[in-house]
């Protein structure tokens, strides 16, 4: 159904989301404690997870290239958040863990987020919010289908 309601426009409120969610991350996480955290380094560092994990697969993970993951480790690496150590399994392979500092910071975001969510659940209601959760899962699957980014 066509819609004259420029407010109901997809592209135009993920945008806005967008710009929203990037203004919450540089006040609420980036700059609090790490002044050299900005919040291209957030979908990285958190997808790291305490358990760790290869540049290989964490490229795939964000659907983006090694060369743009490594680049944001070293970065991360650089303000000690994060540390790089030989694979047990495989020599040819390096595995990210959080450092001390690192690992403080991801339960920091970790609970600074659940608190956001929290909000939003009040403000929609919690069936709500996890429909919405759904549908930008079935939205961002869509377009890994039709998407030529590598990964």
């Amino acid at each position: 159904m066509e819609t004259e309601n420029s407010q109901r426009f997809t592209i135009k409120l993920i945008y806005l989301l967008k710009r929203f969610m990037d203004d919450w991350n540089e006040k609420k996480l980036c700059r609090v404690h790490y002044p050299g955290f900005n919040h291209a380094h957030l979908p990285v560092f958190m997808s790291i997870g305490q358990n760790g994990i290869s540049n290989n697969e964490l490229a795939e993970k964000l659907n983006v290239t090694k060369q743009a993951t490594s680049k944001i480790i070293k970065e991360l690496e650089e303000i000690n958040m994060v540390r790089s150590e030989k694979s047990a399994a495989d020599a040819r392979s390096v595995i990210l863990h959080y450092t001390p500092d690192g690992e403080k910071y991801y339960q920091y975001i970790k609970t600074q987020i659940t608190q956001l969510e929290e909000q939003y659940k009040k403000l929609v209601g919690a069936k709500n919010y996890e429909i919405a959760i759904d549908v930008l899962l079935k939205l961002v699957e869509f377009h890994e289908k039709q998407s030529c980014l590598p990964g």
